[in-house]
């Protein structure tokens, strides 16, 4: 029979479990907004957000009172899955970090250079309408006041 576990440590534990629950809930929300994004401004604001939210996120788990605490109480066998948990942390902080980049390149490259090509195409197609409206204009006001009836 195994020993009872103070009463301390699991509520420690379960108060520590909750704010990661409430972390990962949070987590979730913005990665289904981010994934539903197809703006690549929004989406390159929101990877820093993530960015930033994850780096608080590793914090709390690996800190005092964090995964490592509720694991090695309530099941320490499992310790060796944490830590390969936690060491994939600065794994999926880099993926985040060079998607961002990855995103920035975009939009500071091809999508910048594509949305100046559309602003000079639609400046080009005003111009070329009001040129035809200033031709249509004097043909026929021309034609009206050059008529003898």
């Amino acid at each position: 029979m195994r020993p009872p576990v103070p009463a301390e440590p699991v509520a420690t534990s379960s108060a520590a479990k909750r704010r990661i629950d409430d972390e990962h809930r949070q987590l979730d929300e913005l990665l289904r907004a981010l994934v539903a994004t197809r703006d690549l401004g929004r989406v390159r604001t929101m990877l820093a957000e993530l960015a930033t939210s994850l780096r608080q996120h590793f914090e709390t788990e690996e800190g005092p009172q964090g995964l490592h605490e509720v694991v090695g109480e309530l099941a320490s066998h499992r310790l060796s899955v944490l830590q390969r948990l936690i060491d994939e942390h600065a794994e999926i902080l880099a993926g985040v970090e060079q998607l961002r980049i990855a995103v920035g390149d975009c939009l500071d490259g091809p999508v910048r250079r594509s949305l100046a090509g559309v602003a000079a195409l639609a400046e080009q197609l005003r111009r070329h309408e009001a040129d035809e409206e200033e031709l249509f204009g004097e043909a026929f006001y021309a034609d009206i006041g050059g008529r003898s009836d």
